[in-house]
């Protein structure tokens, strides 16, 4: 039985063409933005901090080492960097003081227990397991007043209004997962670590906005499954992406012979 991640399901809506791609015909691109690297390096280094933290606080200078490291072992040629003037070592420094500014801001680590780091779920959206949808959680912790907590990393350029957050659906379907899973998660939070800004932003969700939720993810995989056109979205996001030699809506026509 299909799974569906949450980011697969916002491909979809994006642009139908480029989820046929996809996940449908399976042709697979590996480009690389360096948005997308720095990303990924930020993220390797908070699994490693909170996971050395079940047996010690690991110092600042140590986990900018590994940073570095993890920076250099994984750096390749094909990276993308769009932004005209901007060099990979801008990035590199960037990822620096977002970690600086973490690590000030939530040494010693010590705010709850962690369950999880890069947490694989999977979970039926419905009663029946017609519809099963997966993700991955950065960090899974219950809180000191036993809450538990879904916590996101975010190292983007955009700082979101408190009111696109209350309506966002990764971590609310997180949240599902989580309560499904952990029947005794009663009282959820979702937390995003917006690292650009040194800021940190919260959120929750009552039953009646989960399932409004789940009703509206259902009769998206239902559209989903029901596709057969995938019609190509053209949009700004068409500059970022990796089948633009394959969309019919990018493919120049060829000139006619005079």
């Amino acid at each position: 039985m299909p799974e569906y991640s949450i980011s697969q399901l916002d491909n979809f809506e994006e642009c139908p063409r480029q989820y046929k791609f996809r996940y449908v015909d399976r042709i697979m691109r590996y480009e690389e933005g360096i948005e997308a690297f720095l990303g990924q390096r930020f993220h390797d280094a908070m699994e490693w901090l909170y996971g050395e933290r079940a047996f010690r606080v690991v110092p600042l200078e140590e986990l900018l080492e590994y940073y570095w490291r993890n920076w250099a072992e994984n750096w390749h040629a094909e990276v993308k960097i769009r932004k005209e003037g901007r060099t990979a070592d801008d990035y590199r420094l960037m990822g620096r003081r977002f970690i600086e500014d973490y690590y000030r801001r939530h040494a010693p680590f010590d705010e709850g227990k962690v369950l999880g780091l890069e947490r694989y779920i999977r979970f039926p959206l419905d009663d029946r397991g017609r519809y099963r949808c997966k993700g991955i959680i950065d960090r899974l912790m219950i809180a000191p007043d036993g809450a538990y907590e879904v916590h996101d990393y975010k190292t983007g350029s955009k700082l979101p209004e408190q009111e696109k957050l209350d309506e966002d659906r990764q971590l609310a379907l997180y949240q599902v997962g989580v309560q499904t899973l952990w029947p005794d998660a009663k009282m959820v939070r979702l937390v995003w670590h917006l690292v650009a800004f040194d800021v940190e932003m919260r959120s929750s969700r009552t039953p009646e906005a989960l399932g409004k939720l789940r009703a509206e993810l259902a009769a998206l995989i239902d559209r989903v499954e029901a596709e057969k056109e995938y019609a190509p979205h053209e949009s700004p996001l068409c500059d970022w992406c990796a089948y633009q030699d394959l969309c019919p809506a990018k493919k120049k026509p060829k000139s006619a012979t005079p």
